[in-house]
């Protein structure tokens, strides 16, 4: 997508040699109409499929609701804790921040999604 292509090279950031600091636009300050344009992008790439979006909280989140509001569908946010409210037939996994080098364990309600839903992931760097 040109769009993010030209935003990347105006407000991205190169740290290291693995590192794209995308906070301009996409972590710590949200670009909506950059987000709503990367929403349209991935539903029409997808228009013709059964799609479940999901995303991790929080980064991901922008882009990925654009695109479940581009789709006509929910949502799915994999929580980065079990809560109070989430803690009982829940999907888990552990996984490890690429950028803070934490680890969280993924949790997913299984009551949001079943072994049959085709799992489309935007994270905060889609």
């Amino acid at each position: 997508m040109k769009e993010l292509q030209d935003r990347i090279l105006k407000d991205g950031l190169v740290i290291g040699t693995d590192i794209l600091k995308v906070n301009k636009f996409i972590n710590h300050q949200v670009d909506p109409v950059l987000m709503a344009d990367i929403g349209k992008e991935f539903a029409t790439h997808f228009k013709d499929k059964a799609i479940t979006v999901v995303t991790i909280e929080s980064s991901g989140i922008a882009p990925a609701l654009m695109t479940a509001i581009e789709m006509g569908v929910p949502l799915v946010i994999l929580k980065k804790q079990p809560s109070k409210t989430l803690h009982n037939d829940l999907y888990q996994t552990e996984v490890t921040s690429y950028t803070t080098e934490k680890h969280y364990e993924l949790c997913l309600s299984k009551d949001v999604i079943s072994e049959n839903d085709h799992v489309l992931l935007i994270d905060d760097f889609l």
